[in-house]
């Protein structure tokens, strides 16, 4: 048994070795696509300070009741307003402690209370923005952390991107095998390397607290989707010219 197995791995090192070495060109491509947003997603906070805990949470559930109250208007649907974050802390000061020595210590002792909560806003209709900022601000919201602009559904996004890679990818290869005198085969091996995803710049926040009063449009920016690929494909030398056909030998008349 032995025997017949290290006869079937020399017999198939020699085929392998007989085996002519494959030519291939190895390129990549690089597929970028852009589109306007259609989502802007919109975080604000609301901050509230007491003397005590319970005193803070209260300001703050006072102060969130009113900015929601003040967004209903614009019936934004539940599921696109939501909290993502909340927190309770001690504030503290710094108190400086003279002893009989001359050493002087710093201690620190509770000043008050600060309580804090984000509020998420996914909008559809990206020119709705602006009024929704304004109203959130005039409602008690006392900051507005980023606006980011994005895509909804980023499949067909992600798809034309990929799809252009590999048109970059056939054009090079193309290209290349032009110019060794080679004709491309087939394509032997396709990798997506990579795909990424940019966003739109999005809204400074000290901005919009600045111009509260103003209505504001969505920025001139782009979402971006860029896409890699290496594709390796199989040449073969292309076929000679044939000869040229040859002229007709007129006989000489006499």
């Amino acid at each position: 048994m032995k025997k017949i197995i290290v006869l079937f791995l020399a017999m198939a090192f020699l085929l392998a070795a007989d085996a002519p070495e494959r030519e291939i060109i190895s390129t990549y491509g690089e597929g970028v696509y852009e589109t306007l947003p259609d989502t802007v997603l919109v975080n604000l906070s609301v901050q509230r300070d007491g003397l005590t805990a319970e005193e803070a949470q209260d300001a703050l559930r006072k102060a969130l009741s009113a900015v929601l109250k003040n967004l209903e208007p614009l019936d934004i649907p539940q599921e696109q307003l939501r909290t993502d974050g909340y927190s309770l802390y001690p504030v503290y000061k710094q108190q400086k402690n003279e002893r009989l020595s001359g050493y002087i210590q710093e201690t620190q002792e509770i000043d008050k209370y600060r309580a804090y909560i984000r509020l998420s806003i996914e909008l559809h209709q990206v020119q709705q923005m602006g009024k929704v900022v304004d109203v959130a601000v005039k409602g008690g919201a006392n900051r507005v952390e980023n606006i980011n602009y994005t895509l909804k559904d980023q499949a067909a996004a992600k798809q034309e991107a990929l799809k252009r890679a590999m048109e970059n990818a056939q054009i090079k290869a193309g290209f290349i095998a032009r110019s060794f005198n080679v004709k491309l085969v087939k394509p032997v091996s396709i990798e997506e390397t990579g795909s990424y995803y940019s966003r739109a710049a999005g809204v400074n926040s000290l901005a919009v607290l600045q111009k509260a009063e103003a209505d504001f449009s969505p920025p001139e920016g782009k979402v971006s989707f860029t896409s890699r690929v290496n594709v390796v494909y199989a040449i073969e030398p292309k076929p000679a010219a044939p000869p040229p056909p040859a002229e007709p030998v007129t006989p000489n008349a006499e």
